[in-house]
């Protein structure tokens, strides 16, 4: 296998797994975002920017990585090493991200609850 063919499989390992993340994560993303952000539009964006970091981000170290010329197996594998790393990476940015948006959002609704109460 040359050095070539082992490039363009795992780029294309890379962009398989990016849209097999995206594509388990659309749906509850979405609808956790049309909650946090409150219209559908808003949703909307964020979810598309969080698929383009979720695709670009794994594409970005599986290009960064460039295969040398040992056994292909293992230049294979060590491509792949970065652009998974750079998956699992963009995926817990998203995370942190929403996980700080949920804990704001909720203080937000606690106050919004108390001072209903009191009014």
């Amino acid at each position: 296998m040359s050095v070539v063919t082992v490039y363009l499989l795992a780029v294309a390992l890379t962009l398989v797994a990016s849209v097999v993340v995206v594509l388990l994560l659309r749906r509850p993303l979405l609808n956790l975002l049309i909650d946090l952000c409150g219209t559908q539009t808003r949703a909307a964006f964020w979810a598309a920017f969080s698929n383009v970091t979720l695709v670009l981000t794994p594409l970005l170290g599986a290009m960064h990585r460039q295969p040398g010329a040992g056994e292909p197996a293992f230049e294979l594998a060590a491509q792949l090493e970065w652009a998974l790393g750079g998956l699992l990476a963009s995926v817990l940015v998203v995370g942190v991200v929403l996980a700080r948006s949920i804990a704001s959002f909720e203080r937000m609704r606690g106050v919004r609850a108390r001072t209903a109460a009191a009014g």
